[in-house]
């Protein structure tokens, strides 16, 4: 019988062995040398997990971040499951998947809705319920590609009417941790109206963003002393083609401000070859630059939600329409979602009635399918092509009036 719970300070050198090993195997199983007094903040956030077996040896790990999050007009926490890990001689014995469950039991105590995850790999995680949360798009080209942006720019100024004169306006400058707040401002401003973006704090500003694993990236700032507008995280790697600047995040209040990036990034001519940029789907960038077979786009896949609890999530969440509609959820690892429900809308409020099993059902469909009906990660319809979704035509209007697309997006990585 294996036991789930949280690890010891003595347990950490085992936690960080496992996890070495899982995502470094070139570091060899061997311990690793591990010194208390030398972690780092960035790895002190979040809580350990591990699962024991009967001798009470640790057989696989994990981490749990505690987000809070927005998801259709609700604040929700949504916990994030980080670095699970099992060493070679423990694996294939389903501990993982137990250690999975407890955690979305752990989840359930603490009321959380909806988890996330980053996927090693995507089919893994699918099959416990986990669905992809949104994409986004890599996009890499030569920095003069950009030669529109600074012009742009200033022909956004002076349409807006925001050009603040000669020598007086808005500049780049270099940020540190200490500018936390700034930089948050303008993340909670761009973010705006986005759901499942992780409402961050000063530990995840100053020990996430402006931290990095190896070395720290170059942050600056755009703006006045008053008002930050823009800002970019970056580093320049050495490459078999040159030097990249490639920008972790950038976020802006405003068109000009996003355009004052791209002058930022244009800049660096002089020492790379490749300015890579990651962008939401629906970036406008493709039809600003002159040519776009000048950038090189790659849709990547991004992180997975997880519906926790399907009658809480139901109700938590908001609506912009009323109807009812009958569910009946499959879910293998958390078996208080698999039953059959009724959610009626009345006035934008959802109420949640698990029902006899035997009566009619409306649509069918496993929990990663409704998580991502929830999140709006696709209209019913679509899913209805790409999930297990099952549902007549008029069902499918109504789960569209219910859960319309919805612009959503978790941008962290843990």
């Amino acid at each position: 019988m294996t036991t789930y719970r949280p690890l010891t300070d003595d347990e950490a050198a085992t936690f960080h062995e496992f996890v070495t090993y899982a995502f470094r195997p070139q570091a060899g199983p061997e311990a690793m040398e591990y010194d208390p007094d030398e972690v780092e903040e960035r790895d002190r956030l979040g809580e350990k997990r591990g699962v024991f077996d009967d001798d009470g040896e640790p057989v696989a790990v994990c981490r749990h971040y505690w987000f809070e999050t927005t998801l259709r007009g609700a604040t929700v926490e949504m916990p994030g499951l980080s670095a699970v890990a099992s060493p070679p001689e423990h694996r294939r014995g389903g501990n993982v998947r137990r250690m999975l469950e407890a955690s979305i039991e752990e989840y359930h105590d603490r009321d959380a809705p909806i988890c996330a995850l980053w996927p090693f790999e995507y089919g893994f995680y699918r099959q416990y319920g986990w669905e992809t949360a949104n994409r986004y798009v890599d996009i890499s080209c030569p920095p003069e590609t950009l030669d529109f942006a600074a012009g742009a720019a200033d022909a956004e100024a002076e349409r807006t009417g925001r050009d603040d004169g000669d020598g007086e306006g808005p500049r780049w400058r270099r940020l540190d941790g200490d500018d936390w707040e700034r930089v948050d401002a303008v993340y909670r401003a761009d973010t705006a109206g986005m759901d499942l973006t992780v409402h961050r704090d000063e530990d995840w500003w100053r020990h996430r963003r402006f931290t990095g694993w190896e070395d720290d990236p170059f942050v600056y700032g755009w703006g006045t002393d008053d008002e930050l507008r823009a800002y970019v995280i970056y580093e320049v790697n050495e490459g078999d083609d040159g030097r990249e600047l490639n920008v972790w995040e950038h976020r802006a209040r405003d068109h000009e401000a996003y355009l004052r990036v791209l002058a930022f990034c244009r800049d660096h001519d002089s020492q790379v070859s490749t300015v890579t940029l990651h962008e939401q789907p629906d970036t406008f960038l493709p039809d600003l630059v002159e040519d776009r077979g000048d950038l090189e786009t790659e849709l990547q896949g991004g992180p997975m939600v997880r519906i926790v609890d399907v009658a809480d999530a139901l109700e938590t969440v908001s609506y912009d329409g009323d109807g009812t509609v009958t569910l009946a959820v499959s879910d293998e690892l958390a078996p208080w979602n698999d039953d059959v429900f009724r959610l009626d809308v009345t006035d934008g409020v959802g109420t949640v009635h698990r029902v006899d099993a035997e009566g009619d059902v409306d649509a069918e469909l496993d929990v990663g399918a409704l998580s991502q009906l929830l999140a709006g990660y696709a209209p019913a319809d679509r899913l209805a092509k790409t999930t297990d979704l099952t549902a007549d035509a008029v069902t499918l209007a109504t789960l569209d009036r219910l859960f319309p697309e919805n612009d959503a997006a978790i941008l962290d990585f843990f």
